[in-house]
């Protein structure tokens, strides 16, 4: 059984008309999903989530930053200018962490094969002491720090899709031996937030266990499909992670009006059954993939329709054709100083 974590609590959360990461994304993909009758289909099971705690958002992020985000939700002052905070804001961060914690929770203690968590507001650009890029809090790290804490797991793999960098994600395990993160992600020298290059690799016990893929504009399935076979197949089966949580974006869709780089709607199918598959060799399957981001309201509902087939056991094909990047045979000869790949 899969999990679809929704809630339309969700919609309630309004940063403006004009604003792109707006309630019509998730309005697009539900519909999606049930045009494909894949919301009330015997191999999923939609379920609500409940808030977190704030004892649980201080697990990553500072508690000073926790009563800031608490206030400027209260009085609707704006983190910055892309990412507003209308009155009840804090309420709906809350039910989106608490969401991303019972997808890890319910996966990882059989309740669920695995889960696609669909939040509003989106996590990874949250860093430990602040928000930005339309996040508030790191839905992934919150629930990757629980699931460490309550079923005393010591190796968890993120892997990142969005077309953006997770640098809220990569600041609060930058020093963290037990979590690999891996983003695939545009250059960042042509993108938001401007950091991911394949030099920061981790600092501290946590050296290596950091990794950035960054695509030139234009990329598409080719290379991504290059990308999983030479960077997180192979990385994956030396960490042999014990839990897989997948921060998905649909912004890498060549239809995406804020990126420049050019998956197709299947992509997601073929993605998404890549990584079940070495879930399930690795980890008995235990995989979660949680929303980030991802702005063409035409495309969206197709790629995330095609997740999910992906993750009831529907197969995607790979493209034939994987196109060798020059920027990954750089990050394999740094990593070789860690990894045997």
């Amino acid at each position: 059984m899969t999990a679809l974590i929704y809630s339309e609590e969700f919609m309630k959360h309004d940063p403006g008309r004009s604003h792109p990461e707006n309630p019509w994304r998730l309005r697009a993909i539900v519909e999606t999903l049930k045009k494909e009758k894949m919301w009330y289909s015997p191999e999923v099971q939609v379920t609500p989530p409940s808030p977190a705690s704030v004892e649980d958002l201080q697990l990553v992020h500072d508690p000073s930053y926790v009563r800031l985000v608490e206030k400027m939700s209260e009085s609707g002052t704006p983190l910055d200018l892309d990412t507003p905070t209308p009155p009840g804001t804090f309420g709906i961060a809350l039910l989106a962490v608490g969401g991303a914690i019972d997808a890890g929770e319910g996966v990882v203690s059989g309740k669920w094969n695995n889960a696609f968590a669909l939040l509003r507001p989106p996590g990874h650009h949250a860093c430990r002491v602040r928000g930005g890029g339309f996040c508030y809090f790191n839905n992934v790290a919150v629930m990757v720090e629980k699931l460490k804490q309550n079923f005393n797991m010591k190796r968890i793999m993120i892997l990142d899709l969005d077309a953006h960098h997770g640098n809220g994600t990569q600041d609060i395990f930058y020093e963290d031996p037990s979590v690999l993160y891996l983003s695939f992600h545009q250059d960042p020298r042509t993108l938001y937030p401007g950091c991911g290059f394949i030099h920061e690799l981790g600092s501290g016990d946590g050296e290596g266990f950091n990794v950035n893929v960054p695509f030139p504009p234009g990329s598409g399935d080719p290379d991504y499909a290059f990308a999983i076979e030479e960077i997180f197949l192979p990385l994956s089966e030396i960490f042999k992670p014990e839990f897989i949580a997948v921060s998905v974006g649909f912004d890498p869709l060549a239809e995406d009006p804020l990126t420049q780089l050019q998956l197709s709607p299947s992509a997601y199918g073929w993605l998404t059954g890549h990584v079940v598959k070495q879930a399930e060799h690795l980890c008995g399957g235990k995989v979660v993939f949680v929303l980030e981001g991802g702005y063409a309201l035409e495309v969206i509902g197709e790629a995330a329709a095609n997740l999910t087939k992906a993750l009831v056991g529907r197969e995607f094909a790979s493209p034939p054709e994987h196109r060798r990047l020059p920027v990954i045979g750089e990050l394999k000869r740094l990593l070789a100083k860690y990894w045997s790949m």
